[in-house]
This record gives C-alpha cells, structure tokens and sequence, in this order.
C-alpha cells in the first residue's frame, strides 16, 4: 500500500473543511480586526499567519509557501504589510507586530474553534492520526523546507488545532515533493496549475497564462490537455506519491493501516 497516495485525499479533506469553514463562522470578526489595522481583505493571511505569529517567515518561505501564486503577488503583500507598520525585520525573518498580532491570533482561534467542533468527540481517532502525523513529520527530509519549519514551530495545546497543525505539515511535504516532480519536467508553476485544472476535467480561459508553454510542449492544444499532456499529468501525480512515500515509510505496514483508518473515520467539518 502506498500510504502517501492514500492518506493524500483525506489530508486535504479534513485541512480543506477546517479551512472552508472558517469564513462562514468567523468571517465577519475576522474582517472587522483587519479593518482595524487598515486591511482592505484577509489575503493571504490564511496561508501565512501560523509562520508570521512564530515569527518565522522569511522572504524564501513566503515564496515557497505561496508558489501557485501569480508573480509577486507575496512580495507586494508583503510589502503592503511592512509599509502599514503591521510587520518588522529580526533577523532575517518577519516579525509582526502587537497589533497585528491581535489578528494573527484571531485566525488560530477561528480554526482552533472549527477543529474543536468537528473532531472533538472523537479523541481517540485525534490522537492515532496526531501521533502518525508527528511521526512522518519528524522523518521528512530537511529539503522539505516549508513542511520542517512548520513541523519545528510551537504547536496548539488544544488537541484537535495541535491535529489540523500537524496534518497542514504533511500537506507541506507533499506540497514539496509535487512540485519536486513538475520541476523535473521543466514545468512552471503557472503552467501546472493549467495542468492541473485541466486534467480535473475543468474549463479555463483560453488567456491563461499558462497556456502558451503548454502549448508549445505539446501538452494542450485548443485549451484541451492532449494525450501527452494528460501522461505527464499523470506521471507528475505518480512521482509525487513515490516521493512522498519516502517520509510516510517510517510507519510500519500495521501502524499505516490505522493511520488510514482513522483518517478516514473523522468527519470534515462543516460552516
């Protein structure tokens, strides 16, 4: 069984509904706090808060962090941050400051509290996927940048937001070893997001910017993934499993089968 490829699905399921549901809960008081310290939108906070309240977050993070996003769009919000006073420089890392912090510990409340509310009644199955996930983080690889700084950076004390900490962790992993397998293949990432979207069965616009080299590779034609785009695709996704699955050896064949149990038996949370 490959544990990366199957524990991948149910990763996302359970980050992405934490995630999901936090606009719908907690939206409005999250927005009114960064009205308060002259913030038009929550952009990108989602993403960074946990690296930026560590302060941890440097320039080099940012930008592996977001690398999907379009070109310096996390240098300008950055910049805009800096230059409305809610972020500093300490040693090569980004700190925020005390009023800002307000709102960076606002998030980690918000999803803290959805967590709770999803996974609370079943401490058991918490505690298997916690401890497994603690597990492959800690046999990660230290290329994995984005996934060890996470993993090393204070953890909740709540169980179930300590869970949805360590399960972002190994989307980090993964997150690397995906883009480890499109870089082999001289793809850039707007063209795998192209990619991507496509081989989910997705229309995109035919001005997307990843379109051209897709084309050019012989990937698309007419906005459409050829049959060698959609091998590679699938190769790409292949070698991100083979990749991924050399973090996720360190359990034993028995301890993954109740890894994958018990992460398929806790429920997404809902708004």
């Amino acid at each position: 069984m490959s544990t990366a490829r199957t524990a991948a699905p149910e990763i996302d399921r359970l980050v992405l509904s934490v995630n999901r549901a936090v606009g719908p809960r907690h939206g409005p008081q999250l927005q009114a706090l960064a009205d308060e310290v002259g913030l038009d939108s929550l952009e990108m906070l989602p993403n960074l808060y946990d690296f930026l309240a560590a302060g941890r977050l440097t320039p080099e993070l940012a930008r592996l962090r977001m690398r999907y996003a379009p070109g310096g769009a996390v240098e300008r919000r950055l910049g805009e941050l800096r230059d409305k006073g809610l972020l500093g420089e300490s040693e090569g890392s980004t700190e925020a400051s005390p009023f800002f912090r307000t709102l960076l510990d606002a998030l980690a409340t918000a999803r803290a509290d959805v967590a709770r509310s999803a996974w609370g009644n079943h401490p058991e199955l918490v505690a298997t996927v916690a401890d497994n996930a603690a597990t492959v983080a800690s046999a990660t690889s230290d290329d994995h940048v984005v996934a060890v700084v996470h993993r090393d950076m204070p953890e909740p004390a709540e169980p179930e937001a300590r869970l949805f900490h360590r399960l972002t962790t190994l989307r980090y992993i993964r997150q690397h070893d995906h883009a480890e397998a499109w870089l082999r293949r001289h793809l850039t990432a707007e063209e795998m997001v192209a990619m991507t979207e496509l081989w989910h069965g997705e229309t995109i616009d035919t001005s997307h910017p990843g379109l051209p080299g897709l084309d050019g590779k012989g990937y698309t034609d007419d906005g459409s993934l050829t049959d060698k785009g959609r091998q590679v695709r699938q190769a790409i996704e292949d070698d991100t499993n083979t990749l991924a699955q050399v973090s996720f050896d360190v359990l034993e064949p028995a301890t993954a089968t109740a890894f994958i149990d018990a992460l398929r038996r806790l429920p997404s949370a809902t708004p």
